[in-house]
C-alpha cells in the first residue's frame, strides 16, 4: 500500500487522527484507515498530549517596579490614569521619563478591561448633549455663616463635532438651574446648535416614551425661545448621550483633586475656579485628533452655530387654576380675567417675574401683567375677556365714570367725584346725570367740557345739572361769535333834559 510521505499533515488530518484515538481506535488501525505511517501518528498523538504552554507576554523593564496594585485600586476610586501618571513622581522610581503609551500600555496589559463602543460622527454645528455629573463628593463651597458645608451639582455640556466643553456648578438639579446652566453654555458657545440631547428627567421630560416623549412644558418654551430642538435619550441608555457622560467623568477626575484641596464661600468662588481650569482643559491637544478642542470649535463649528436671541429667558412657574364665574383666575392672591368662553375649565397658569400668562391646552388664551407681591385681592381685567352684559355693567359703574372723568380734566374729575360721592345720597343716585356730563366730550369736544367745568366749580354750583353744564357750552360757543351792539338813535325816546323844568 502506498503511503503520503514527506509532508506535514494539515488540520483536517491532525483532527481525525485525534478523534480515532479518542473511540479507542489502535495506533496501527488508525494508519491504515489513513494511509499514513504508524510514526506519523504517534508523533500527532505525542504533541496533543503534552501539556500546553502559555505564550509569554512582553513586559517592559522599568514595570516591574512599578506598585500596579496600587495604580489599579487610585483608577477605580476615580483618579484618572493619565492624572496618576502625570502627578504621581513615583509612579514610575528609577526612570527619568516614561511615555504615557508606554504606561497605559503596560497597566492595560495587567487588567485589559478595554471597553468596545461604537464611533459616533456628528457633523459640525447639529448637536450638543447635556447633563448633571453624577458623583461629585467634594464639590461644595463653606457658609462662612454657619460653617455648614454645602454640597453642589457639576454641570456639562459638549458640542459634539468639536467637544467644545462648558461646565459650571449649581447648588441643585431642579429645573431653574438646568435651564440656567443651559443659557450659559449657549452663551459660552457663542451659539445654538440644531439639537440637544436630554435625559429624561422631570425638568426635560413629563413622560418618558422611547420614541415619543412628552416633553415639559417650561422647556418646551425654553426651547422654542433658543430655537433648537430637544431630543429625550432612551430611559437608562446613558450611552445615547455617551461624549457628555465621559467628558464629565475625565474632566472631574483631573479637576476634583485640584477642588478637594482648597476651600471655597461661595458658588461663584466655585464657578470662577472652574472657568479658569476650563480654559487649560479646552487647549490641551488631544492625541487622537491631533488637536485641542478650541482649535477645533474655532476652525469648523463657531461659524455654524445659530444665533443667540436677542433678550434673555425668563423662567416661569406653571400652576393650574380653574376660572371663577366672573370669569378670573387667582393666581397667588391676585386675580386675572380670562375669556368668558373658559369658565369653568381648568387652564394651565405660567407665572414669571413680570408676566402672567394663561393655557388652555398648548394655546395661550390671556396675558397680563403680574401685580406687586405688595397687593392682595386686586382684579386686572380685560374688556375683551368680557362677555357683553358684563362689560355693560362695568361700564356704568362709578369707578369707570371717575376714571373716564379723569382722563379729560381735573375739572371735569371734580364735578364727577362730587356728584358720585355727595354724603346725602347714594353713589347710584346721580349716575345717570354722570354719563349724560361725560358725553358732552363727545358730542362737544373734551375741552369745552372742561372749559365748562371749571366755570360751575368758580360758581360753586353743588350738584349742577345737564343744562348747566349744556347752557355754558352753548354760551362759550356763542359769546366767542357775537358782535358788539351798535344801538341807532330812536326818535320816540326823550333825553334827560326832557325833565328839565322850562321855568328854570
Amino acid at each position: 500500500m502506498k503511503r503520503n510521505k514527506g509532508k506535514s499533515k494539515g488540520p483536517r488530518m491532525i483532527h481525525e487522527i485525534k478523534r480515532m484515538n479518542e473511540l479507542g481506535i489502535s495506533r496501527r488501525k488508525i494508519a491504515l484507515a489513513l494511509n499514513i505511517s504508524r510514526n506519523t501518528v504517534d508523533k500527532y498523538l505525542e504533541i496533543s498530549d503534552a501539556p500546553a504552554v502559555a505564550p509569554v507576554a512582553y513586559s517592559a523593564p522599568w514595570s516591574a517596579r512599578v506598585e500596579w496594585s496600587l495604580v489599579k485600586t487610585a483608577t477605580e476610586r476615580g483618579v484618572c490614569l493619565h492624572h496618576y501618571w502625570e502627578e504621581s513622581s513615583q509612579a514610575v522610581p528609577g526612570e527619568d521619563f516614561v511615555p504615557y503609551v508606554s504606561f497605559w500600555r503596560e497597566y492595560k496589559r495587567r487588567y485589559p478591561m478595554i471597553p468596545i463602543d461604537f464611533h459616533k460622527t456628528h457633523p459640525p454645528g447639529e448637536r450638543c448633549e447635556v447633563d448633571f455629573k453624577g458623583e461629585t463628593k467634594g464639590l461644595g463651597f463653606t457658609d462662612k455663616s454657619t460653617g455648614l458645608f454645602i454640597p453642589c451639582r457639576l454641570f456639562g455640556a459638549i458640542l459634539c463635532f468639536s467637544q467644545y466643553f462648558y461646565v459650571r456648578a449649581s447648588l441643585d438639579e431642579k429645573q431653574p438651574s438646568f435651564l440656567e446652566g443651559v443659557a450659559k453654555a449657549f452663551e459660552f458657545f457663542g451659539g445654538v446648535p440644531e439639537t440637544m440631547a436630554v435625559d429624561n428627567a422631570k425638568v426635560q421630560v413629563t413622560h418618558a416614551h422611547r420614541y415619543d416623549a412628552d416633553i415639559n412644558p417650561e422647556f418646551f418654551k425654553f426651547t422654542n425661545h433658543f430655537n433648537v430642538a430637544a431630543l429625550a435619550m432612551r430611559p437608562g441608555e446613558p450611552k445615547d448621550k455617551n461624549l457628555i457622560e465621559n467628558v464629565l467623568g475625565v474632566f472631574w477626575r483631573w479637576v476634583g483633586p485640584k477642588i478637594r484641596a482648597q476651600k471655597f464661600y461661595s458658588l461663584s468662588e466655585i464657578n470662577a475656579f472652574l472657568l479658569r481650569h476650563l480654559e487649560l482643559f479646552l487647549v490641551r491637544i488631544q492625541k487622537k485628533y491631533g488637536t485641542s478642542r478650541r482649535e477645533k470649535f474655532t476652525n469648523g463649528e463657531k461659524s455654524l452655530l445659530k444665533p443667540l436671541p436677542e433678550t434673555p429667558f425668563e423662567y416661569g412657574v406653571w400652576t393650574t387654576a380653574k376660572v371663577h364665574p366672573d370669569c378670573h383666575v387667582q393666581v397667588v392672591k391676585n386675580f386675572y380675567s380670562v375669556p368668558y368662553a373658559c369658565a369653568g375649565k381648568s387652564l394651565s397658569v405660567r407665572t414669571t417675574n413680570h408676566m402672567i400668562e394663561v393655557f388652555d391646552g398648548m394655546e395661550r388664551v390671556a396675558i397680563h401683567s403680574k401685580r406687586p407681591l405688595s397687593q392682595s385681592g386686586c382684579y386686572t381685567t380685560s374688556d375683551i375677556h368680557l362677555p357683553a352684559k358684563h362689560l355693560a355693567i362695568k361700564q356704568a359703574t362709578p369707578q369707570k365714570l371717575v376714571l373716564d372723568a379723569e382722563s379729560i380734566g381735573a375739572a371735569t374729575h371734580q364735578v364727577i367725584k362730587s356728584l358720585l360721592e355727595s354724603p346725602h345720597h347714594h353713589p347710584f343716585t346721580y349716575l345717570r346725570r354722570c354719563q349724560g356730563i361725560l358725553r358732552f366730550a363727545k358730542r362737544y369736544s373734551p375741552s369745552e367740557l372742561e372749559s365748562a367745568c371749571v366755570t360751575i366749580l368758580n360758581l360753586k354750583k353743588e350738584n349742577p345739572r345737564l343744562n348747566d353744564i349744556e347752557g355754558i357750552i352753548t354760551y362759550n360757543r356763542v359769546g366767542t361769535k357775537q358782535k358788539p351792539i351798535n344801538r341807532q338813535s330812536n326818535p320816540n325816546l326823550r333825553g334827560q333834559e326832557s325833565w328839565r323844568s322850562t321855568d328854570s
